[in-house]
């Protein structure tokens, strides 16, 4: 498939890096999901839109668990030949995102205010698959990122409220392509859009042999999911998964 943009995590952050799951930083790429499904994913999440959708952070209108109020993202979660691809992409093995409250979300993003887009901010999921479901007429709404160390650039942010364009990558998004990102620890924003408006479905991934590489902390998560209903699944993730690999690696580092 056609590749119209690739960039190395060291591109992205100007440094090494111990705390990622890959030398990934950007993949965008031609994808092949069922138009018609993908169509059927924007009706529904258009129809429940008033009814779903959130925006208390990052100046960011999503529903989150979207799979479940939209199942058919289930089919893409699971498309074939999906998780091969983007494991290759990504250099190493990838596997759906867990804890369900993130695993899914639909983005709407536009020049109206009530929707705005996200402000800058680094990741808290390891690796998220972007999937444009419908770009009308927009101007603007590109992602961009800061080229350099990540709490240096919120430094910049807090002391002078920009970034060096300069040091800014900026990365269009483009209908029937999906962008693979590791934005773990790496500044990046939506640029404001000017005109028109896009919906767009975020996919989260982890690295199947290292799932205690991720930036999730609880007070984040209950943030924006304040009734804890899926603190039992986070647990049981953190017992059954992340702590048995945690604990192998490290026994491998010290042999």
């Amino acid at each position: 498939m056609r590749i119209f943009e690739e960039m190395s995590r060291f591109d992205l952050i100007r440094k090494k890096s111990h705390w990622q799951v890959s030398g990934l930083g950007v993949v965008q790429s031609e994808v092949d999901y069922d138009p018609a499904l993908l169509r059927t994913v924007l009706d529904k999440a258009r129809r429940i839109k008033d009814e779903m959708s959130r925006k208390e952070h990052l100046n960011l209108r999503f529903i989150r668990e979207a799979h479940v109020v939209i199942p058919e993202i289930l089919e893409l979660v699971h498309y074939p030949g999906r998780l091969d691809r983007l494991s290759r992409q990504a250099g190493t093995e990838l596997e759906p995102y867990p804890v369900s409250v993130i695993s899914a979300t639909i983005t709407f993003m536009g020049a109206d205010p009530d929707d705005g887009t996200a402000a800058w901010h680094a990741d808290g999921v390891p690796v998220t698959e972007i999937v444009p479901l419908i770009m009308d007429d927009v101007v603007g709404g590109e992602l961009q990122i800061y080229r350099g160390d990540y709490e240096a650039g919120f430094v910049l942010l807090d002391e002078q409220g920009t970034l060096p364009e300069r040091d800014v990558i900026t990365v269009p998004h483009r209908m029937g392509a999906s962008t693979l990102a590791q934005l773990m620890r790496v500044l990046h924003r939506t640029a404001p859009i000017e005109r028109g408006y896009r919906v767009s479905l975020n996919m989260n991934l982890r690295a199947r042999d290292r799932p205690y590489i991720d930036d999730n902390p609880l007070y984040y998560l209950a943030a924006d999911n304040p009734d804890f209903k899926w603190i039992d699944q986070y647990v049981s993730d953190v017992r059954s998964r992340q702590v048995p690999a945690y604990l192998a690696s490290q026994r491998y580092e010290k042999a």
